[in-house]
Order: C-alpha cells, then sequence, then structure tokens
C-alpha cells in the first residue's frame, strides 16, 4: 500500500475540494492515497467522487451520513491506517504545492515527531484584515519555538501508528477550533516533538472576514476551550502563561479588561489603522473574543442566552 495517508474532511465545498484534488495530481511525491471524508454533504460531493475522482482517492462517509465535525470526520480514516506509514493532515479548501510532499519526506520525518508545514493564507477579498493577520501569525509560528499550541491541522504529517495510538481526534469537540491543539496537547504529553519544515507549502482560503472570525472565536472559548480545560486542566496553565487569571482577585481585572466598550472602538477604527497597528489590534480583538467567551458567564458579563461577544 501507498507510504502516505492524506486525510482530508469536506462538507458542501465541492469546487474547492476538485482543486484541491487537482493540486494533489501534481504532487511530484506519488506514494500516497487521498482519504476524502465526506461530513454529511448535502451538495454533489458524493456523485463528483464516484463518478470522477482521480484514481489516488478513497472516498469515506458516516454510516448515518449526518455531519458530525471535521474531527469525527477525519477520525474516519483510522481503520485504514495500519496499511500506511505516514498521516498527513490537508483541509479541503486548501492547495499544496507540487513539492508539498515531497518537502515532508525529504525532512525525513521521526516516528514520534510532528512536522508542521507552512501555510500561506489567501482571500478572494481583498483588502482582509483576518487573512493579514492569520499571514502575520504564521510568520511568527514559524519562526518558533514551537509546541502543541502551533499545531495545525491544515498541513502537517505526523506518524499514522502513533496518530492510531492515541485514538485520533477527540469527535466530542464539534464546533470550530482547539480540536488540534487538543490533539497537539495529547501528542506532547506522550512525548511528542514539533518541527517546521518551511518548503512544506499549502495555499490555505480564507473565506471570511475579521468579523465572522471573532464571533467564531467567541463560540470557541465559550464551549471548546472550557471543554478543554476540563479535560485537560493542564493546559489553562500551558495556554495562559500562568496561573493568575483563575485568582479571584484578579477577576476585577478581568471585568475592565472584558469590557465591551474597548472591542468595539478597536473593531470600529480597525480598517483606518496603519498596518502595523492593525495586526496588534487584531490580536488584542483575538484575545477578548476567545476571552469573553470564556470567562463571560463566569464574571456575569452578559446574560446566558445573548451569545455575541462585541454587546
Amino acid at each position: 500500500m501507498a507510504c502516505v495517508a492524506i486525510v482530508i474532511p469536506t462538507y458542501n465545498n465541492l469546487e474547492e475540494l476538485r482543486r484541491c484534488l487537482h493540486a494533489l495530481y501534481q504532487q511530484t511525491y506519488t506514494d500516497f492515497i487521498a482519504y476524502v471524508c465526506v461530513d454529511g454533504s448535502t451538495d454533489e460531493t458524493l456523485a463528483y467522487l464516484e463518478r470522477y475522482a482521480p484514481p489516488f482517492v478513497c472516498a469515506l462517509t458516516h454510516p448515518d451520513k449526518r455531519n458530525h465535525g471535521r474531527n469525527a470526520t477525519r477520525n474516519l480514516v483510522l481503520p485504514y491506517l495500519s496499511q500506511h506509514k505516514w498521516l498527513a493532515f490537508l483541509d479541503s479548501d486548501s492547495l499544496p504545492l507540487p513539492n508539498w510532499l515531497a518537502a515532508f519526506m525529504e525532512a525525513q520525518p521521526r516516528e514520534n515527531e510532528i512536522l508542521l508545514g507552512n501555510i500561506l493564507y489567501f482571500s478572494e477579498y481583498n483588502p482582509n484584515i483576518w487573512q493579514k493577520y492569520l499571514a502575520w501569525r504564521e510568520k511568527k509560528r514559524a519562526k518558533g519555538p514551537l509546541s502543541f499550541k502551533n499545531f495545525i491541522t491544515i498541513n502537517a504529517l505526523m506518524s499514522a501508528s502513533l496518530f492510531m495510538e492515541i485514538g485520533g481526534m477527540d469527535a466530542h469537540i464539534h464546533r470550530h477550533g482547539l480540536g488540534d491543539v487538543e490533539l497537539g496537547w495529547r501528542l506532547q504529553t506522550k512525548g511528542a516533538s514539533f518541527r517546521f519544515v518551511p518548503k512544506a507549502k499549502v495555499w490555505s482560503h480564507v473565506q471570511q472576514d475579521h468579523s465572522h472570525a471573532l464571533l467564531r472565536l467567541y463560540d470557541m472559548g465559550r464551549h471548546n476551550l472550557t471543554y478543554l480545560h476540563k479535560k485537560h486542566p493542564q493546559t489553562r496553565t500551558a495556554l495562559f502563561g500562568g496561573k493568575w487569571l483563575t485568582q479571584r482577585w484578579r477577576w476585577f481585572l478581568l471585568r475592565i479588561w472584558l469590557n465591551p466598550y474597548w472591542a468595539k472602538k478597536v473593531l470600529h477604527r480597525l480598517p483606518s489603522l496603519p498596518k502595523s497597528v492593525q495586526l496588534w489590534g487584531m490580536r488584542f480583538l483575538v484575545f477578548y473574543a476567545v476571552a469573553r467567551g470564556y470567562w463571560g458567564l463566569r464574571l456575569g458579563l452578559h446574560p446566558p442566552k445573548r451569545e455575541r461577544p462585541f454587546i
């Protein structure tokens, strides 16, 4: 069987999936199988895969044909991984460069090591502040040092047996965000290390603006971050760099910091700010959205039924 298994979750984005598979068709390293894991798509994805999929594609679906989220969908590949040595992660709206897999293989990966590739973000909307922020964040990630916090399943490669050993991704995380961080934490606590491979490049399509991204981050903080800390209490310190945010005498400071007045002010002025200031303003808004989602109810900052960060 093929040396590398590529897992690609997809949900109702057939046109982007076609472009992704076309990019895989151009790979210089060809010893791979692409497992396209369909997450209950209601478009023509399954019909396309049955009729026109390249020979290197293997389509997988949930038995009930329903939507289960990216994490559970990626786990559809688990029964097949014993046939492969390496597992590569890719999104269906991503475009790997022709030497993507070759770059990973030339880096000579080790069994207890996770290789992180270079993500090049692009957007059809110009200017897109969120796309600029993601590109800026990627440059900072490339400089290291790397840990579980830097693990992004848009572009990565690891041992297939290691992924099976830890049980794959956490299927209980249904919403957007932190599924890869949770997986990275389990890998790190098992002794795995992370290494950046700059030549393994993938273009990633940014389909939302910064306002929609902040709403998703708020939802992530409210639900997924809460779940992550309950499952792995040690991540509270690892993510926040200390325990001061959990101490009661600091809650007064949080109430001031998470006042919507500041976020509204920055959000309103963001497009007109200089680029360097704009990026730091975006960074503040990212922290605000996640933190308000996570601490909002604990601090009584908003009623339970009103789930919007900028109120």
